[in-house]
């Protein structure tokens, strides 16, 4: 039996990864898991601390990859108020994208999004296409490095858990 729940607990983590691409949060999904785990064994095999301690670093991924857009687009040269609207652009963008086409559409909204929005946050400013472009490339290279970093960590949570269930 045990081997079952292995399997099925990779799998969710595998499956936990890649959707975290697709603007469904992997390390919330294993944070929720780790929870019913700990509820359902009694707290056996995973305590209230530990489950808390998983809850608050999947909360806590979920705000670096919200900032990380408008942080990069900051270091690319971006001013304080396109770095807001990279952020904004983002999560508008994941919104609208989403409705349209599901899975694929929220990383594309929140792409497109954090991008236009740190590009037309700095033509406002009065920047030059060319420094609008590039403070917009650092608003992408922060979400692309944002969902990288929840990936792994749901990767790592996901292994966590097998080895604490296990």
């Amino acid at each position: 039996m045990s081997i079952l729940i292995g399997i099925g607990l990779a799998l969710l983590t595998l499956v936990a990864a890649i959707i975290t691409w697709f603007g469904i949060s992997g390390p919330l999904i294993l944070a929720g898991v780790t929870l019913l785990w700990g509820i359902f064994s009694h707290f056996q095999t995973i305590s209230g601390g530990q489950v808390l301690t998983v809850v608050l670093i999947a909360l806590g991924l979920e705000a670096v990859e919200i900032f990380l857009s408008g942080w990069a687009a900051g270091q690319y040269g971006a001013t304080r108020k396109s770095m807001w609207f990279a952020i904004l652009g983002g999560f508008l963008g994941t919104i609208a994208g989403a409705s349209l086409f599901l899975f694929f559409g929220a990383l594309l909204g929140l792409l497109a999004g954090s991008y236009l929005g740190a590009y037309l946050g700095e033509l406002s400013a009065g920047k030059s296409e060319q420094a609008a472009s590039r403070a917009a490339l650092g608003a992408l290279i922060g979400n692309i490095a944002g969902k990288s970093i929840k990936m792994a960590a749901a990767v790592v949570m996901g292994g966590w858990l097998i080895q604490q269930v296990l």
